[in-house]
């Protein structure tokens, strides 16, 4: 079976639901799964229907032609293909990108300092800490921080890593 690069965890497939099957639309390959939900099977970075790695559709169709059908209507109403990434990646772009958005609008010391110097300094070392931690599992499974697009919602300047300094 290929592995669905859109989950965090081994899937289950239950006896009563159909085999899980591969098909490919505008290039892409997919696995559908029960209740007509998709996953990529390449790795991240490439390109699928979603930012996450995964799509349902919320209907109970199992036929190829129209599982291919249902995601190409969606595609032509959405226009959208997009790099997806798992989601420690999302959470790390999120993370940053409300760090940059509110100390450039509020500074860092009055984020989180309504809870007194203590808790204002616990909260930013968790997230310095979980942010590095996030990093280093991207490169440690080659992802490239200035490949991952930054925030639709986001209108500051993204900004640029240099991975070299970074994997040292």
């Amino acid at each position: 079976m290929t592995k669905a690069y859109g989950e965090d965890y081994a899937m289950d497939i239950y006896v009563e639901d159909p085999d899980p099957f591969e098909i490919e639309v505008r290039g892409i390959p997919a696995l559908i799964t029960r209740g007509f939900c998709t996953y990529a099977i390449r790795p991240a970075g490439s390109l699928f229907w979603s930012e996450t790695g995964f799509r349902s559709f919320g209907i109970n169709v199992i036929d190829r032609d129209e599982v291919a059908e249902c995601i190409e209507t969606h595609l032509a109403k959405s226009g959208k293909i997009e790099r997806w990434w798992p989601r420690y990646v999302l959470w790390w772009r999120q993370s940053l990108a409300f760090e940059l958005e509110m100390t450039a609008r509020l500074g860092r010391a009055n984020i989180w300092d309504q809870w007194g110097p203590e808790k204002h300094a616990e909260a930013w070392a968790n997230h310095d800490a979980k942010q590095a931690e996030h990093m280093a599992h991207m490169l440690a499974d080659g992802i490239d921080p200035n490949e991952v697009q930054k925030p639709v919602h986001f209108k500051g300047k993204w900004p640029r890593f240099d991975i070299a300094r970074l994997a040292a």
